[in-house]
């Protein structure tokens, strides 16, 4: 797409070639800041006084309507996360259309105030707006955290040979968020009201979180670089991973896990679960050596974890094999994350 092109975008996240190109132009003189604006960076980083280093992240809820509240607390406490800070402090821009109730704008401030207290982040300012320019309510949170300059998980210290970890399975947030927002329409095609219920509790069982994965991979010296899943899926993670990182990355789609309700709602739906959002799910680049005790200790933990790819040479981009020595098969990549689809379709 050039420059001048007046074609209209796709709903969801700016496609990562223009991202690219866009922030190309943008100069960060600053020498204080340790990470800036680019494709595949969950946080920025700010030097500080000493050895402590500040992270900044900021992220808005637009799909979801239910939960927003913990939704916006998680998904940014996520980001930060995976650089090993600390989500300490917590602004909240809330954005809803005319005709809202007091109790729903108090029920978020609710959601937000009970999610801030479980991940110990102090929620301390923002700002509240009725506006007709969203017609659903909308969270942009903007969170801080610290960690020490020593801890910090920087991506470009990816190295060829490191192997690729994923938790979970694909689409947790996507798999919750499809229950919650669309229930009636599964029920319609099919899908058990048990199955439906349980699909709506992907949202804390196995959760969207990965603070708990984050903290035990940061704990590990090989760990060289550590990547939530979110919109796109784990397919557009997997190109982010690899374009921050500096690295091309092998994939083997086999070993991916896929939850089996995942699996039947996207089947239902004409959904590709490689590209539905996914936040919950961390992929993590640890040096070979220390692969094995890292799965263990996440398996200790209760988080399922698979070995899915590995690091190669310098570079950027995502090659699939049918299996290890195996032929290429395509790998997807996604201009508009599936659940964008489903919404707008």
């Amino acid at each position: 797409m050039s420059l001048d092109d007046s074609r209209p975008l796709p709903p969801g996240k700016l496609p990562n070639e223009l991202l690219d190109r866009f922030l190309g132009e943008l100069v960060c003189r600053d020498p204080s800041v340790l990470v800036g604006p680019r494709v595949g960076e969950d946080v920025a980083a700010v030097s500080l006084t000493g050895e402590d280093t500040l992270v900044l992240k900021s992220d808005p809820i637009t799909f979801a309507t239910d939960a927003v509240g913990y939704y916006a607390m998680v998904v940014n406490a996520n980001d930060l996360a995976t650089c090993g800070a600390r989500p300490r402090w917590m602004l909240a821009t809330l954005l809803f259309p005319p005709g809202t109730s007091p109790g729903r704008v108090r029920q978020v401030m609710v959601e937000l105030q009970q999610a801030a207290s479980r991940f110990g982040v102090s929620l301390c300012g923002g700002h509240t707006e009725i506006t007709d320019a969203v017609t659903r309510p909308v969270v942009v949170g903007q969170l801080a955290g610290t960690v020490s300059r020593s801890r910090f998980i920087d991506k470009r210290r990816m190295r060829a040979g490191d192997q690729i970890l994923f938790t979970k399975g694909v689409a947790v947030e996507g798999t919750a968020l499809i229950a919650r927002e669309f229930a009636p329409r599964l029920l319609e095609l099919g899908l058990g009201r048990e199955e439906v219920e349980q699909c709506c509790r992907f949202l804390t069982e196995p959760g969207i979180s990965i603070l708990p994965e984050a903290e035990i991979a940061a704990g590990c010296k090989e760990v060289r670089a550590l990547h939530d899943v979110t919109e796109g899926g784990v397919a557009t993670a997997l190109e982010e991973l690899a374009s921050a990182g500096g690295h091309r990355i092998r994939v083997y789609p086999d070993r991916i896990p896929v939850f089996g309700s995942t699996a039947r709602i996207c089947k239902l739906l004409d959904l590709d679960p490689l590209g539905l959002i996914g936040s919950g799910s961390l992929l993590i680049a640890c040096g070979p050596e220390a692969c094995r005790g890292l799965s263990d200790s996440l398996d200790e933990a209760g988080i399922p974890v698979a070995c899915i790819g590995q690091v190669l040479e310098e570079g950027s981009g995502v090659e699939a094999l049918e299996k290890e020595g195996g032929r290429p098969v395509p790998w997807p990549t996604f201009e508009t994350d599936e659940i964008a689809r489903l919404f707008t379709g």
